[in-house]
């Protein structure tokens, strides 16, 4: 029972100043002698004058706000320049980035092409041992070749020669026979003249 009695003299007690505020605010915005007697002629002056008084600024302070405001000054053009600086360092990335890209792309064409002329040599190297092969065995054939056309001519020489001496012979046998006929025409001749004188 006591908290509630309390509690019931907490709550009047803030009524109490909640309307003695609101009576204040309005006093005090409003006009009249009440308001006069209460805050003085200058009824428009802030209630608490202090609070909007400007500070009053020291020489050096004043000196050291410039220093201040020229140091911020030249940092924030740094902060420009170095934005500017990121800028151009960016645009210069994305550019290295482009040609690395368009290099990148001229390496693996360079390496398809390397693969391809690879994948045409050892084609061609295949075809070289094929060749090479065919060209051993025709060489072996042609050797072959040459040895029995070497035979060849050497028996067409032998005959070559035994044509010859056959037809020295013939040659000789034919002037033999010739000289014998005309012996026996002699022989006959004289003969039959022996006969006639008989």
């Amino acid at each position: 029972m006591a908290y509630l009695g309390l509690i019931g003299i907490g709550l009047l007690f803030g009524l109490v100043l909640s309307g003695i505020a609101i009576a204040f605010i309005i006093m005090r915005s409003g006009e009249g002698p009440l308001k006069e007697s209460l805050f003085g002629n200058d009824s428009r002056a802030p209630a608490f004058p202090g609070a909007n008084k400007v500070p009053e600024v020291a020489p050096e302070t004043d000196r050291k706000i410039q220093t201040l405001l020229e140091e911020l000054r030249v940092t924030q053009r740094l902060v420009d320049q170095g934005r500017i600086e990121r800028e151009q360092f960016l645009n210069a990335a994305k550019a290295g980035k482009a040609e690395i890209d368009a290099l990148r792309g001229r390496v693996a064409e360079r390496d398809a092409q390397i693969e391809c002329l690879q994948s045409g040599l050892k084609d061609a190297a295949v075809r070289q041992e094929a060749l090479l092969a065919d060209l051993d065995a025709r060489t072996e054939e042609l050797s072959r070749i040459s040895l029995d056309l070497r035979d060849a001519r050497t028996e067409l020489e032998v005959a070559d020669s035994g044509t010859t001496l056959t037809t020295t012979q013939m040659a000789d046998l034919q002037r033999e026979r010739d000289e014998l006929a005309r012996l026996l025409d002699q022989y006959q001749s004289a003969g039959g003249d022996r006969r006639q004188r008989a």
